[in-house]
């Protein structure tokens, strides 16, 4: 199975792309890489071949060109079956990540955690099975993942869910300000090291 890396583009309220926030003796990109490998899974790049390259990865072009992250889980589905990651979320460990990937493989399903009523709808299990629906939604204009959930079949992970899989519901929460930044890096230990 894949493990494939959301990268996503810039950010301006990080003041570059997340990908390439550090982390420890990395950054956000080559730190999830390696938990995906840890987890057992094959890791890819879904982002700027540079990006790929400076970390020894393979990467995946989008399918479809400006069409958001549906465009590059697209490209892995074509791969096979893929467990996505967003660059993000960088207190998923190896662990949490084997546990839902394995819980996706159960179901052949769309397999994505919940958390508060809210989707983390850039980190679960996606079968190639869905390429098909996948590319035809995004020919007919649709963009946005939850959308496109809804429409194939799906399993939502609740809290309870994600308690019996060992997965706590706040490694799912991505980083989208400097604040929460700094918070993941204090709750892993990182806080002062990282002035790449």
């Amino acid at each position: 199975m894949i493990g494939a890396v959301l990268c996503g583009g810039g950010s301006r309220r990080m003041g570059r792309p997340k990908a390439l926030l550090p982390w420890g003796e990395t950054d956000l990109l080559g730190h999830a890489l390696h938990r995906l490998v840890q987890a057992g899974l094959q890791p890819v790049c879904l982002g700027p071949l540079e990006w790929a390259q400076r970390h020894g990865a393979a990467q995946i072009s989008d399918a479809v060109p400006g069409a958001g992250p549906l465009a590059g889980i697209l490209a892995a589905l074509r791969e096979g079956d893929a467990f996505v990651l967003a660059v993000d979320m960088p207190l998923l460990t190896p662990e949490e990540i084997r546990s839902l990937a394995a819980e996706g493989k159960l179901d052949a399903a769309l397999v994505l955690p919940a958390q508060g009523g809210v989707l983390s709808a850039l980190c679960g299990y996606w079968p190639a099975a869905l390429a098909v629906p996948l590319s035809e939604y995004l020919a007919a204009g649709g963009r946005r993942v939850i959308a496109f959930a809804e429409q194939v079949e799906h399993r939502f992970l609740d809290p309870e869910a994600l308690s019996r899989l060992g997965v706590k519901p706040e490694h799912l929460a991505g980083l989208n300000t400097p604040e929460e930044y700094a918070a993941a890096l204090r709750e892993a230990g990182l806080e002062g090291e990282v002035a790449r």
